[in-house]
């Protein structure tokens, strides 16, 4: 396929025209360029970090015997280039061009608009020449669409403070309807509204789950447990359902998965790092789609008449005083962190069961709608998961802060969260 973002390499397993049994993407994310990896896709989505253990030890097994000259290496594949983003680009702007409608100039619905797309230095550019423009959009001003896997710009990163503010500043500076911003492999987003206010992790989630609740009135919306009160309160004000669950985009979305499964009707999960899938796309998290979703209700807002960019949608959402993550190194060897991670984990939830930290208790998630399913599986078979976590409440004052703690896959330690995390 040759360069390609994340997403599209699964929807080659879906699209008319390719149709394949599997495909393999070969990317750094946004990690040092010495650390390219490999995901796995079929029709069914994403392999789960079970699913590529197997497959790396039945590799590990074949090396070994052909280095022991018991295996055959068989007959070389045949290999042929071909032009999956242009046809990825032409399914996503005849989505828009479909959902908009626009009655006076259908193929062009997003004439008269301002975006700017700040992809990074990754492989997010196509959205701008092979999207947005080719639907009549303005994208002057958009910024390091050429990619570099060595980010001479910034770290291509919806979270990232320079991303944001980069980009804040080109919308404000050429009167932008919209900014975007994607990560390198344009599995996640983020966005700047036309006043310039940054739009990622809960206000991302909050935006979504308003366009996604006009579409299916009372969804329920699956998040990590790192959400805020104020998101869960936007949620419910809007008629829909919030389920917090672990860490982890695909513990989200699999657990998204499950409850449609269990009768449970879920469109929308969303991690706070801007994963984020819908049920309608595959389930997904697809940086790209989001924003279709979010440029989608833009135009059918300006259509009707109505006052402010998308950024309105969401003035009513609370938002935390103050929220910090926090990062700590698990030392000793790789091969065990997972393990010592859990243990320490599980040390820290003890500490609280006992007291030992005056006004912190676990958080029992309340009168959940989906049973005790936020952070505990109680099915008969319940999914994989990477981390285990727990939420903490500590009562200040008569206010209410959380805290979260897990042991993360990526081996980087704990992940404090929420506001006044300790």
């Amino acid at each position: 396929m040759g360069l390609a973002t994340t997403p599209a390499c699964f929807m080659s397993t879906i699209l008319p025209r390719f149709n394949y049994d599997a495909s393999i993407m070969m990317t750094a994310s946004h990690l040092p360029y010495t650390r390219n990896g490999l995901k796995f896709f079929t029709k069914r989505g994403g392999l789960t970090s079970v699913d590529v253990e197997k497959i790396c030890n039945r590799a590990a097994q074949k090396y070994v015997a052909r280095k022991m000259g018991l295996g055959s290496r068989g007959t070389p594949p045949v290999v042929m280039r071909v032009d999956l983003m242009s046809a990825y680009s032409q399914h996503l702007r005849d989505i828009i061009k479909q959902r908009v409608a626009h009655p006076t100039h259908y193929d062009t619905p997003l004439k008269g608009f301002k975006v700017i797309v700040n992809a990074g230095n990754g492989c997010g550019g196509f959205f701008t020449w092979d999207v947005l423009e080719k639907l009549g959009a303005d994208t002057t001003g958009s910024l390091h669409l050429e990619p570099d896997g060595m980010f001479p710009n910034q770290m291509p990163n919806p979270e990232d403070a320079t991303a944001m503010s980069l980009t804040r500043d080109a919308v404000l500076a050429h009167g932008a309807d919209l900014g975007v911003v994607f990560d390198t492999d344009v599995d996640r987003s983020g966005v700047v509204d036309d006043t310039g206010a940054a739009i990622n992790g809960d206000r991302l989630i909050a935006l979504m789950s308003a366009i996604v609740l006009d579409e299916h009135p009372g969804t329920m919306v699956v998040t990590d447990a790192r959400a805020s009160d104020g998101l869960t309160r936007f949620i419910a004000s809007r008629g829909g359902h919030h389920c917090l669950y672990r860490v982890g985009y695909r513990n989200v979305i699999d657990k998204g998965v499950q409850l449609n499964n269990d009768g449970v009707e879920t469109h929308l999960m969303m991690e706070t790092t801007g994963h984020g899938a819908l049920k309608e796309n595959y389930f997904l998290d697809d940086g790209a789609y989001m924003v279709v979703k979010i440029v989608i209700e833009m135009v059918r807002m300006k259509l009707a008449g109505l006052e402010g960019g998308v950024g309105s949608l969401i003035m009513d959402l609370e938002e935390p005083a103050e929220s910090v993550l926090l990062r700590m190194n698990i030392l000793g060897e790789p091969k065990h962190a997972k393990q010592r991670g859990t243990m320490a984990v599980e040390a820290f939830k003890n500490y609280i069961q006992e007291d030992k930290l005056s006004g912190w208790v676990l958080d029992d998630c309340g009168d959940c709608s989906v049973g005790e399913g936020c952070l505990v599986d109680t099915n008969d078979h319940p999914i994989d998961v990477d981390a285990y976590m727990y939420r903490i409440i500590q009562r200040r004052g008569g206010g209410m802060r959380l805290a979260g703690k897990e042991a993360s896959l990526l081996r980087k330690g704990f992940v404090g969260t929420r506001e006044n995390p300790f």
